[in-house]
């Protein structure tokens, strides 16, 4: 019965973004709250007028009834153990759901945002990098501090995990994450001397230090090795890459959309790739493509702090040096800077407890302490700079997966280098709409004047209340 108590203040504030969403541009909808919605939930950005639930929110106060926390799986979860270690008092009344399958996770915690009164609406929800300002720029989620998290709390934190969090409305910060996410360009050391010549990191970056060098190194790959290796598995594999060098948002705050000079540049280099046959052309996440770590067809892959320890790793057909190809590995930062993923934690506006909220976004998520350990103990790349620098200094990030370099000393600057300033609430359906138009550019089914045209029609008719020039 926790929830009665706010629900007649929680459903107005809900009933009126609604009212706000219905009719209105799409940039003003409201999550979506019936089943046949589901394809509607990542086309929508969050209800930016919906009535304020301060007043619901003040209304909570600690009890002994379940706190419920929402994510799509277990990582979450597991990451729990270090909060519930440091705060025993909250085991028995966190009550974690996994919804299980990330592609329904937001339909079902758009449902449950509009039901307040439910026993098992959400105190906490986890977010992804590509939905999560459809959540914080909107009144169904709450200020960190709010929930007792302070400026001091933020101060190990990298940049830009908090600038993606921050509801840009007001400028009011809406989730913390445990965790950064830079990328870098992994690549098979004994396959760059081989082929290449090239005995170091250093050596390899001057290869790809731009994306004119790294179509040449690719070129050089696939000639030198005879036809056997590619550079890269799938022409997929630069995507993350580039959706993190845009200089702009898909949708400004006026609500005009535009196209990125970045993304014309991702056409062309995907284009380039599947038209000089300089990947295997797989598709990526399938089993073939997994299965390019442990072989010498593919030569590398762009990838992140979790790609390097759960994708790379794990498929590299070994689990010590010696077996398949671990400890054949190197990482460099290739030809830009960029991130790839993370989860954010947030409190929702009914918060039944937003003090028990603020203690575990500031165990799991500030304490340096806390933040060594799980790092230690998981290998994530916390999101706390002096964490990371003690493991590294102490000889932690040494890898012998990657023949004894040190991941932590190559993620940590690149990390301070991640800009999200062009992030936006659309972000993950206008990729898709693009990726449609790329692939049919890069077979040569389309040029690319027509590949443009089609794709801000997409946008356009995905996005009424859009203006697309």
């Amino acid at each position: 019965m926790k929830k009665k108590v706010i629900s007649v203040l929680l459903s107005t504030a809900m009933v009126a973004s609604l009212l706000v969403g219905c009719g209105s541009s799409s940039d003003n909808a409201a999550p979506a709250a019936d089943d046949g919605a589901a394809a509607e939930t990542t086309e929508e950005a969050p209800a930016e007028e919906a009535a304020p639930a301060e007043d619901a929110a003040a209304d909570t106060t600690a009890s002994g009834d379940k706190f419920y926390i929402y994510s799509w799986n277990t990582e979450l979860q597991e990451r729990l153990k270090f909060v519930t270690d440091a705060h025993p008092e909250l085991a028995d009344r966190i009550e974690y759901v996994n919804v299980g399958d990330s592609a329904i996770y937001q339909e079902k915690i758009d449902q449950l945002l509009q039901t307040p009164d439910a026993e098992d609406y959400p105190d906490m929800i986890a977010f992804e990098a590509g939905y999560i300002m459809k959540y914080t720029n909107s009144d169904f989620t709450l200020p960190v501090a709010d929930c007792g998290v302070t400026e001091a709390d933020l101060a190990e934190m990298y940049p830009y995990t908090i600038t993606i969090a921050t509801d840009k409305r007001d400028g009011s910060l809406k989730g913390v994450s445990w965790q950064a996410c830079p990328g870098s360009f992994m690549y098979r050391t004994d396959l760059a001397e081989s082929i290449l010549g090239v005995t170091s990191p250093e050596e390899m970056q001057a290869k790809i230090g731009s994306w004119d060098d790294f179509l040449d190194t690719a070129r050089e790959i696939k000639e030198k090795s005879g036809d056997a290796t590619r550079i890269l598995s799938s022409n997929g594999d630069v995507t993350e890459v580039f959706k993190s060098n845009k200089t702009e948002p898909w949708v400004d705050d006026s609500g005009v959309f535009h196209m990125d000079p970045a993304m014309e540049e991702y056409m062309d280099v995907v284009k380039v790739l599947e038209q000089e046959d300089l990947t295997q052309k797989t598709t990526t996440w399938s089993d073939e493509w997994n299965a390019g770590p442990s072989t010498d067809a593919v030569f590398g892959y762009f990838g992140c702090t979790w790609f390097l320890h759960w994708t790379i790793k794990a498929n590299c057909g070994g689990a010590a040096v010696g077996e398949g190809t671990y400890g054949l590995w190197n990482m460099c930062q290739g030809p830009v800077p960029y991130y790839w993923g993370g989860t954010w934690l947030g409190a929702t506006a009914g918060c039944s407890d937003t003090e028990m909220a603020g203690t575990i976004m500031k165990a799991l998520c500030c304490d340096t302490e806390i933040m060594t350990k799980m790092s230690e103990e998981t290998l994530d790349y916390v999101n706390n700079k002096t964490a990371m620098k003690t493991l590294s200094d102490a000889g932690k990030g040494a890898y012998d997966f990657l023949g004894g370099q040190d991941f932590i000393a190559v993620f940590s600057p690149l990390a301070e280098n991640v800009d999200v300033s062009w992030m936006s609430a659309y972000d993950q359906k206008v990729q898709e709409l693009m990726q449609t138009q790329l692939d049919a550019y890069a077979a040569g089914e389309k040029d690319k004047e027509t590949a443009i045209a089609d794709f801000k029609a997409a946008v356009a008719d995905a996005y009424p209340g859009v203006t697309v020039e």
